[in-house]
């Protein structure tokens, strides 16, 4: 298994060579593109015209240092008020953003579904809505050959100030409507932190999705917001996760989403903080593996 993180926020501070730098001298194998918000508001390189002589750069820079780009993340704050008509700025971002994935070699981008309705009471309709989003994002998945992996979502409920069900949140609803877009263009991706703010538990959606799930978002919270921390730091049974990751036979990279272990600290400890995560995911790998391998060795002494 290949181990992996988001660069947003190291790239924020650092830019893409230092963090490649770092991430690849700490030891990930790999690093997951994030594009978003800064694609939406239009402060990347990429939003110019010198994106494709740029993507040659970070292509070489990633070579150089041994490292390369597993995922990406695509673009997903958008003004809701121009829905349904997606052509003023959903289409034109998401096209760049496939463009770009192809000339960094990534195979897949994670896309979130649309969900500016409340999920109650508008199952239906946004089911609709989502299925005629992806199917019409396909084009773009098929002309680079990106793949398009959905995630499990959660909304906030204003009136109660918590977090609640939202599109895929249901692992049986989440495996319905993959199973039924049935275009091998598209994968699941589980985000493990939004299981519990939600009230599943993330071995329970690991099960139900199964062999569906070929890409992690792997993150722990304290099941009342979206904490991106460490796993292990919050309140997910971790080691249930590993557990079912290793029953499942789950043949994915770990990709971690830990977005707040850099933000309290100075340039200097970045580093620090980025090996940390880096032996964290090393031992939840050895953990897997070694479930896996006495899973086998149970299955042979029967």
């Amino acid at each position: 298994m290949k181990l992996s993180t988001e660069n947003g926020e190291l790239r924020v501070r650092l830019g893409d060579r230092k963090t490649i730098e770092m991430l690849s001298k700490v030891g990930f194998d790999a690093i997951d593109y994030g594009f978003s918000p800064w694609l939406e508001r239009g402060e990347m390189i990429w939003n110019t015209d010198r994106y494709a002589e740029y993507a040659k750069e970070v292509n070489m820079i990633a070579k150089d240092n041994g490292i390369y780009f597993n995922q990406a993340h695509g673009p997903f704050v958008f003004d809701t008020s121009l829905f349904p008509d997606y052509s003023k700025q959903v289409i034109p971002l998401f096209k760049r953003c496939f463009e770009v994935c192809a000339l960094l070699n990534i195979p897949h981008m994670v896309v979130h579904p649309i969900h500016h309705l409340p999920y109650k009471g508008n199952e239906d309709l946004l089911w609709k809505i989502n299925n005629d989003f992806y199917r019409m994002l396909l084009p773009f998945s098929k002309e680079t050959g990106v793949k398009i992996a959905l995630e499990n979502m959660y909304q906030y409920d204003g009136k109660r100030g918590v977090l609640t069900t939202d599109v895929f949140a249901v692992p049986e609803k989440y495996a319905e409507f993959y199973d039924q877009l049935n275009d091998p263009h598209f994968i699941c991706l589980v985000d493990t932190g939004h299981c519990g703010i939600v009230g599943e538990t993330t071995e329970r959606m690991l099960r139900v999705m199964g062999k569906r799930i070929k890409a992690l978002h792997l993150n722990d919270n304290l099941f009342r917001t979206d904490d991106h921390i460490i796993p292990g730091h919050g309140l997910m049974n971790l080691d249930q996760v590993m557990r079912t990751l290793a029953e499942i036979d789950y043949e994915g990279d770990v990709t971690f989403e830990v977005l707040n272990i850099y933000r309290a600290y100075d340039d200097s400890f970045l580093e620090t903080s980025a090996r940390y995560l880096h032996d964290v995911g090393r031992y939840i790998i050895a953990k897997i593996e070694g479930y896996k391998n006495a899973k086998k060795t149970n299955k042979d002494n029967r």
